[in-house]
């Protein structure tokens, strides 16, 4: 089963440079713009639905693509990004000095933030979710936090190397789930620009 994963457009939380989290800002204009391309870079992929998170970013970019491309479209809140606890509001600027910042980019699993949710928690919504699909070549959009859990526990990579992954906005990753049970599968493409290469 192929799963197409795509971070929402660019937000206005994005805009000012913020930790997003459970803070649910819309898309900014250009974030609309990107999820219009998106929409058009995917025409081809023979989609059979849109699954979304319900935080606005992501909702609105799927509901973008969904019109377009003539598409169901399902929300579901196992998708929500991560709480990012203490970060959230903040700019990246501003944390970049911090130690136990640096140190939990490093491993987040045995250098924990606080208020940050627990990883194993966040891992254990997205195999739910990824166990529950019945559709192949679904688009999931959802969140950088998000797809970075799904590529670890599909590709069975250790959620200490979540950091690892870059995951831009509007950018589709594809997975192809061997089992379901737990989800696993392999990593076919990640960070994919769908608007054309930098």
């Amino acid at each position: 089963m192929k799963v197409f994963l795509l971070r929402h457009g660019r937000s206005e939380g994005n805009e000012l440079g913020l930790f997003q989290g459970k803070l649910d800002y819309p898309l900014s204009q250009e974030g609309r713009r990107q999820a219009e391309r998106a929409a058009d870079f995917l025409k081809n992929l023979n989609l059979s639905k849109v699954y979304s998170s319900p935080q606005k970013r992501a909702l609105e970019t799927a509901k973008v693509v969904a019109e377009r491309l003539g598409l169901p479209l399902e929300v579901d809140g196992r998708l929500r990004e991560i709480s990012y606890g203490i970060l959230e509001g903040r700019r990246h600027e501003e944390v970049l000095a911090w130690e136990a910042y640096r140190r939990w980019l490093e491993d987040p699993v045995r250098n924990p933030l606080e208020g940050v949710e627990d990883l194993f928690e966040a891992q254990r919504r997205v195999a739910d979710f990824l166990k529950d699909l019945s559709e192949d070549r679904a688009l999931v959009v959802t969140h950088g936090g998000i797809i970075r859990v799904a590529l670890c526990t599909v590709g069975g990579i250790p959620l200490s190397s979540l950091w690892r992954f870059s995951v831009g906005n509007c950018s589709l990753s594809g997975l192809e789930l061997e089992s379901l049970d737990p989800p696993r599968g392999k990593i076919r493409f990640v960070n994919l620009p769908t608007e054309g290469l930098p």
